[in-house]
Formats: C-alpha cells, structure tokens, sequence
C-alpha cells in the first residue's frame, strides 16, 4: 500500500514538474521566432523532440533550424 502512494505521488510531481518546464520556456520564448526558439531552448539543454512539444511544431524542424544556425555561425 504505501509502494503505490509512493508512486502516486512521484506521478503528481512528474506532472508539476512538466508544468513549471512549459512555463518557464514559454517564458523564455514569448513572442521569438522558431530560430530563436529552438536556439534558446537547446541551450537549456532540451532535445529537439522536447524543443518542438513546447513550441508545437516538429522534431526535424526543430533539428533543421538548429542545423543551419550552427553552419551559418561556423562562416
């Protein structure tokens, strides 16, 4: 019994914890384009599957946006 409430509880705080990274990041990016998006966030240390759930497009735009900022600051 106590095992589940253990698990219940980690399960509530994954959500929370979920929650405070949207906002926090939505924080961050309010009213930034895609480029600046993607830039920021990655920088935060997200992947770009996360990067593109919290800026609602795709993983591969996400990756291509990242591609090309990281070419064109290499010239």
């Amino acid at each position: 019994m106590a095992k589940k409430a253990k698990e219940y509880d980690f399960r509530i705080l994954e959500k929370k914890i979920d929650i405070l990274i949207k906002l926090i990041s939505v924080g961050l990016t309010y009213g930034k384009e895609l480029k600046d998006q993607a830039i920021i966030l990655s920088n935060a240390g997200l992947k770009p599957t996360e990067i593109a759930k919290l800026v609602n497009t795709t993983a591969n735009s996400v990756r291509v946006t990242l591609t090309l900022y990281k070419n064109k600051k290499k010239k």
